[in-house]
């Protein structure tokens, strides 16, 4: 091979690396940034911090049903008279 063909070649997979890099790779890392910022966001919800947390919301909404399933039922439930017979 003379000077010129190693040039051209080298500069063919020059060409190909930057390519498979900008097409391929450099996507693939921000998708992993991206995905690791919304697991970090969801972990930092799933944690109790007084109140604005989603964590709070589930704790808040489960003792407001764990009341109400302790209510006798006749304060919950009118039952409805019998209908009068003649």
């Amino acid at each position: 091979m003379t000077v010129a063909q190693w040039i051209i070649t080298a500069g063919g997979v020059v060409a190909a690396l930057g390519i498979i890099w900008r097409g391929v790779v450099y996507p693939v890392i921000r998708w992993g940034k991206r995905i690791e910022k919304a697991v970090a966001f969801v972990e930092s919800n799933m944690v109790n911090n007084g109140g604005a947390s989603l964590r709070d919301a589930i704790d808040r909404i489960e003792a407001r049903l764990t009341v109400v399933e302790k209510k006798p039922e006749s304060s919950t439930v009118r039952k409805k008279a019998a209908p009068k017979t003649k």
